[in-house]
């Protein structure tokens, strides 16, 4: 087998060397001498070069493959790209109000703009991307994937472009909205009779049996390369690197990124420390955050990250983080004690005003996933999770156009009218004076 020169993936249980992706799928993306489905890419290039791309003022990136060499690809004919990953970090000043008015916490708020990601609009478009760019480049044609909705979105998209088959597994509660966009790029959705936790077990048979290569979930070695160039990104736009980091939580491919960026820009005085991760489930679906507040009731006694309760069929309206069985838990939940976070919930119902304040206030039409991460905000300061000084980095993981179901539930300042006497004169001011904004 013809020696990968740019980077090689490494079990991160026994060390072993797997010396390109296409070995690794020769194992069934699992370490050849042990087992693990856990891997970290290593590159040979230098650490300074790195620097170099993030520190230039005079670039101007088009798309994450900017930072090519620390990527896990050989060719560049080979990238599927929309352009991803170079999205704006914009300053919401009305959250740092909000905190001095409201909790006297004087703290910088900033939101990572993944809702203005061309190709869906999500977070996983960066996924998507590097995901379909690796299976281009190692020739596998077809692939499978079990999602709540916007993975299977992204990686239809991508995997159109790169003239791969992708055979998605979606649970019952999965938006038709999201069925359908994945369906008209011409790729094959099975929509199951159960929870997500069932789409992940058919998606398993499934690639057993016609011999598919099946997504392999969080631990996902191209998904954690994917999301870790958030940090370059902080680091390249943001004066100060930030110390809170707030993502609306699923399954945990976020954070696991971010600690992976962070190990590879160690020792180059870029940042301080990794930031403390505050992760937001949604009330309706909280298996993780519940197993955190019980182990942290009993001060994190020996073994707690391995206990942690499974919910079958969560009655959500927010079916993309209705992840019922945690299985990252034992490996997240110990990064986020490690940074001083915390895992908390938000409540669905609440929701809808947060995205109305958001829309009200930036012009920024969030989905149902990053309200739950707003909604976290606002419980953080309540909670004390947030100190003065702060800075922190909010992740909009979606735009209102991945859930059409949700935008009509924003409609708030309709009038049914029969003749224009009924009409009245209106001062948007004055909804500051309604419950329009309870959150």
């Amino acid at each position: 087998m013809k020696k990968n020169k740019k980077f090689y993936l490494k079990c991160t249980l026994c060390g072993f060397k797997v010396e390109s992706f296409a070995q690794w799928f020769e194992s069934a993306q699992r370490c050849p001498e042990c087992g693990s489905n856990r891997a970290d890419v290593i590159y040979n290039e230098k650490k300074s070069h790195l620097r170099d791309l993030i520190d230039s003022k005079f670039s101007q990136p088009v798309g994450l493959w900017y930072y090519f060499d620390f990527l896990p690809l050989n060719k560049k004919d080979n990238i599927i790209t929309a352009g991803e990953g170079i999205v704006p970090i914009d300053r919401w000043h009305f959250m740092e109000r909000y905190a001095r008015d409201r909790h006297n916490i004087d703290c910088q708020v900033y939101a990572h703009r993944h809702d203005d990601n061309y190709a869906t609009g999500t977070f996983k478009d960066l996924a998507g991307s590097v995901v379909a760019s690796v299976l281009k480049e190692t020739g596998i044609r077809n692939y499978v994937v079990s999602s709540t909705g916007n993975i299977g979105v992204a990686y239809s998209r991508y995997l159109t472009a790169a003239g791969a088959s992708l055979y998605a597994f979606i649970p019952q509660n999965s938006s038709h909205s999201q069925e359908a966009e994945i369906g008209c790029f011409g790729q094959k959705v099975f929509r199951v009779a159960g929870d997500y936790t069932r789409a992940k077990e058919m998606a398993l048979e499934f690639s057993q049996k016609f011999d598919f290569p099946l997504a392999a979930g969080n631990f996902d070695p191209m998904r954690i390369e994917a999301k870790k160039t958030m940090v370059y990104e902080w680091l390249r736009l943001l004066k100060d690197f930030p110390t809170v980091y707030i993502q609306a939580l699923s399954g945990g491919t976020g954070p696991l990124g971010i600690v992976k960026g962070c190990n590879e820009l160690d020792k180059l005085d870029l940042f301080k420390s990794i930031p403390r991760f505050i992760m937001v489930q949604s009330g309706k679906c909280r298996p993780m955050a519940d197993a955190w507040r019980t182990a942290k009731a009993n001060e994190f006694p020996e073994g707690w990250e391995k206990s942690y309760p499974i919910y079958h069929d969560p009655e959500t309206m927010i079916p993309t983080l209705a992840t019922g069985y945690p299985k990252t838990y034992p490996v997240l939940a110990p990064l986020v004690r490690e940074s001083g976070g915390e895992i908390i919930s938000y409540e669905e119902s609440k929701t809808p005003n947060v995205a109305r304040l958001v829309a009200y206030e930036s012009s920024v039409r969030i989905g149902p996933a990053a309200a739950i991460a707003v909604g976290g905000y606002f419980k953080s300061l309540e909670e004390g999770h947030i100190r003065n000084g702060d800075i922190v980095l909010l992740n909009i993981g979606e735009g209102i156009r991945r859930s059409p179901d949700f935008l009509e539930r924003l409609i708030y300042t309709t009038t049914s009218v029969s003749s224009i006497d009924e009409c009245m004169t209106f001062d948007r001011k004055k909804l500051r004076e309604q419950d329009w904004f309870t959150v």
